[in-house]
């Protein structure tokens, strides 16, 4: 993922040859690429920059004496942080010197917008991502204390190579976790040693110590509030967040790219745009053919006369035609099929027009809750799995999990940050992504208010209802029906009444098993797996000719039991855990 890569060490011998950055990221004229040499005389080392060339002034790579700046992605409230700080030449370098300067550690928790940086200062070096952790920050510190880390996984693991040739050995924990949770846990990566930086938290390096800080938690105790002043203010604060994201656009002279679907979230940030007056922009949706995921927005973009781009997904061609970018460029952290579909949409369009990728992300659960059925309860093993076959074989830690106290705040950061935001990866190949809904701001009064009014979607339609009545004229897919009528409850899912019969075939169908079966879906892997005979051959044929790369007796008899016996999404889980050893084969100490 574009970004940037280092290493650093407060040794100098340590470094004993010079990397050409080139030897860690492909040359491309579409990327800002260029490097800074740290020379001490507190550390040696280099940073390669490796970024899209969209939204520069908000970004920063620069060294100034002993200190050095480097900042990726997007700060939406940088204008207010510039009139705060009392920046005259409108200049992030600048800002990032006088914040840091009476707030080194955690200067960027200020920061709105998806970002991860890094900073040397005071003779040390902090390394940073932002709240939600959506720019994806991994490290490594080998034997000698030489810390290495990047904004993508493949380029952190080439550095590291080339630095010291060093191999790795896979980590049967994180291998579990993407067998049945389709992704791994929060601060895991398949490679032992090699970590992710935890949403909301620094690294800090200095005297060859390197410590974990938490400038940010999710909290989820709820506060007293009325319903009328709830809905009130989840209005006042999404249509800021929705403004903030929007006017960066604008103010780089953009068209405006956003999400539809047939669901709430990504619905809510288009008619909130619009109604604000933001009307320059193109929707676009990926779904299977005819299903509501393409009628539902064909009706929104024809009611708001707003420009609409479908493609569709028939018969999962992407599934193999983006197999290995989708390992790629996630490091296999998610199974390739969550990343594919939407890398099959970012790579046909042309985005230089365009300014950031606006989406709905994880509206559905900070409105609504991540509980099941809508009550509170405690962490379990196998929180927001979707395979439990072997569900038993993960391992739940502090260390990999961040949270395993509370089952919301454990699926906040282990699904929601990490496995649902990993399919964000293509958009950032190209550009940056934004989510009202994911606004520190509004995700953090969301969360403080009462369960009642979030379980069953109650105070997000009441919300819709009262603010936005024409957008509840449509209907919501998830529940067959249209959100402007009665309903109650069922599983802590609104159910109007006259969904109810559709519901109840539903319910019985997959309580039978049918559902798998059917086509009425976005991406219904079941049914493309057999109906389309070439994505059964691509399934089948890569498994038959990678299995072997696996040599631990347990794990391997797991992955066969699981391919062999599991649907088809089980199947793609099995290949890409496959697809990732033979990917970084030529890393592997001993393969596993």
């Amino acid at each position: 993922m574009p970004g940037f890569t280092g290493y650093i060490s407060c040794q100098k011998h340590n470094l004993k040859e010079e990397i050409n950055m080139f030897d860690v990221i492909d040359m491309n004229e579409s990327l800002l690429q260029e490097e800074i040499r740290i020379k001490g005389p507190y550390f040696y080392g280099k940073v390669i920059r490796n970024s899209i060339k969209k939204f520069t002034r908000d970004k920063v790579f620069c060294s100034k004496g002993n200190k050095c700046f480097v900042l990726d992605g997007v700060i939406l409230n940088k204008h207010e942080l510039f009139k705060k700080y009392d920046i005259q030449d409108d200049s992030m370098v600048s800002l990032l010197e006088t914040m840091s300067f009476t707030n080194p550690e955690t200067f960027y928790k200020e920061f709105r917008g998806t970002f991860a940086g890094l900073s040397i200062v005071n003779n040390s070096l902090y390394l940073f991502t932002n709240h939600i952790g959506d720019k994806d920050v991994f490290y490594y510190m080998d034997e000698d204390k030489t810390l290495f880390f990047a904004t993508d996984f493949e380029a952190l693991i080439k550095i590291i190579n080339r630095v010291n040739g060093k191999k790795f050995k896979i980590n049967k924990n994180a291998a579990y976790s993407l067998l049945t949770h389709s992704h791994v846990l929060c601060n895991e990566t398949l490679f032992q040693d090699v970590y992710r930086l935890t949403p909301g938290h620094y690294l800090s390096y200095s005297k060859e110590i390197k410590k974990i800080e938490n400038y940010f938690t999710l909290n989820n105790n709820p506060k007293s509030i009325s319903e009328k002043e709830a809905t009130r203010k989840i209005d006042l604060l999404f249509k800021k967040a929705v403004k903030l994201a929007f006017d960066k656009d604008l103010e780089y002279g953009y068209k405006h790219l956003v999400a539809l679907s047939g669901g709430l979230d990504s619905r809510m940030t288009t008619w909130v745009a619009y109604d604000l007056g933001y009307k320059n922009m193109l929707n676009y949706t990926f779904s299977q053919s005819d299903y509501l995921d393409q009628t539902i927005p064909k009706q929104i973009t024809n009611r708001l006369r707003t420009e609409w781009l479908f493609k569709a997904l028939d018969n999962g061609t992407y599934l193999y035609k983006y197999f290995k970018d989708s390992i790629k460029i996630s490091g296999a952290r998610s199974q390739s099929s969550t990343i594919a579909h939407t890398l099959s949409m970012v790579s046909n369009i042309n985005l230089d027009k365009y300014g950031l990728i606006h989406t709905g992300q994880l509206g559905d659960v900070i409105i609504g809750t991540f509980y099941d059925n809508g009550k509170k309860s405690a962490f379990t093993p196998g929180a927001g799995a979707y395979s439990t076959k072997l569900i038993d074989k993960v391992d739940y830690s502090i260390k990999n999990a961040f949270h395993i106290e509370d089952m919301e705040i454990f699926k906040f950061y282990n699904r929601g940050f990490t496995g649902v935001n990993t399919g964000l990866k293509p958009m950032y190949q190209y550009t940056e992504t934004i989510s009202p809904f994911l606004d520190i701001d509004f995700l953090e009064f969301c969360l403080s208010l009462p369960l009642e009014f979030r379980s069953g979607h109650k105070i997000y339609i009441k919300w819709i209802n009262e603010y936005y009545p024409d957008a509840a004229n449509f209907v919501y897919e998830k529940v067959k029906g249209k959100i402007n009528r009665r309903t109650i409850t069922v599983k802590g899912i609104p159910v109007p009444w006259t969904s109810i019969p559709g519901a109840a075939i539903k319910l019985i169908r997959n309580k039978l098993g049918l559902k798998l079966s059917t086509k009425n879906h976005m991406h219904p892997t079941d049914y493309w797996y057999k109906t389309n005979p070439e994505l059964k051959k691509f399934y089948h044929d890569f498994y038959n000719n990678n299995i072997n790369l696996i040599t631990n007796i347990e794990l391997k008899a797991d992955c066969r039991l699981l391919f062999e016996g599991g649907t088809a999404s089980e199947k793609d889980q099995v290949i890409t855990l496959l697809g990732f050893v033979n990917l970084f084969d030529s890393y592997i100490k001993e393969n596993i």
